[in-house]
């Protein structure tokens, strides 16, 4: 974007900080007192007590290892690594804009009112108004989502309803075939008579 070397921080920064959640993680998870909680028969020796020091220090390895390679994965997957240099060069594009424009002599006192107005309403309002386009079109397309669902869902409640409807149908048609019958049934003709 400009000659101007820029420092790319943010995608280290945030590697190492997913580096150090991780090693807390493991750290708190897999303590030796938790891992001898787990295994309290083989925690009762010492050669156990040495094989689970063992075990441990393999699952940590694992999990380590697995974990940040399931990190870069991610990252690489969702093009973290170059979203986070494009912010850092943004970032300090807009810092050296901001510093450039403070070293210039502001001559406020020559610029007339509509001037004035006009110049804090136009700075912002070309970004602003893509931001807000953006920000439009992403919630017709979430509202279009929502609302394909919720038709899918209320077909399905349609259904379900159909379907409870039938049964409590056919359950009341037994209960009269029951009931209109004068000799009375045992248990045994109940139960089958329920279950067809």
């Amino acid at each position: 974007m400009s000659e101007t070397k820029v420092e790319k921080i943010r995608f280290e920064r945030l590697k190492l900080v997913c580096r150090k959640a991780l090693e807390q993680s493991i750290k708190k998870s897999l303590s030796p007192e938790q891992f001898k909680l787990c295994f309290p028969t083989i925690a009762g020796t010492d050669e156990g007590i040495r094989s689970l020091d063992l075990a441990r220090s393999q699952m940590i390895g694992f999990w380590h290892e697995n974990t940040l390679k399931e990190f870069d994965l991610i990252f690489q997957e969702r093009n973290i690594d170059t979203k986070l240099n494009e912010l850092d060069e943004i970032i300090q594009t807009a810092q050296r804009r901001e510093q450039s424009q403070s070293e210039l002599p502001a001559q406020i006192d020559k610029l007339t009112p509509t001037e004035l107005i006009n110049s804090t309403l136009l700075d912002g309002s070309e970004s602003s108004l893509e931001n807000l386009s953006m920000i439009y079109n992403q919630l017709c397309i979430d509202n279009k989502e929502m609302y394909t669902e919720l038709q899918k869902l209320s077909i399905e409640s349609d259904d379900l309803k159909t379907d409870i409807n039938n049964s409590l149908e056919t359950l009341r048609k037994e209960v009269e075939v029951i009931d209109s019958r004068k000799d009375k049934l045992n248990l045994d003709e109940l139960i089958e008579k329920l279950g067809q």
